[in-house]
């Protein structure tokens, strides 16, 4: 959707641009609270997965609040919205109503 960044050039793996491009181009589904969290799969932290893809879906809820404080401390956007939202905006990209 138009609230992500989209980048033509690539940069250096591991860079601070690096790691605030994998924050600006992700979008986190609502997050937190183990049923939510399993009933998502852990697939609700892609921020957090794009940042450190090794680390495990468990550490996820652990180390999204820090990032997001590191965030908004830096002026970085870090979006979390709900599935369904994320689904229509995702839905309106597809069909070109949005870029």
């Amino acid at each position: 959707g138009n609230d992500m960044y989209k980048f033509d050039k690539g940069c250096i793996p591991n860079s601070p641009t690096f790691f605030m491009r994998q924050v600006v181009s992700s979008v986190n589904f609502r997050t937190g609270g183990d049923l939510n969290d399993f009933m998502h799969g852990w697939l609700n932290y892609q921020i957090e997965h794009h940042v450190w893809p090794s680390l495990s879906a468990l550490s996820y809820q652990r180390a999204a609040p820090k990032l997001k404080d590191i965030c908004d401390s830096h002026g970085v956007p870090y979006v979390q919205e709900s599935v369904w939202k994320r689904l229509a905006k995702t839905v309106d990209v597809m069909v070109g109503k949005t870029d």
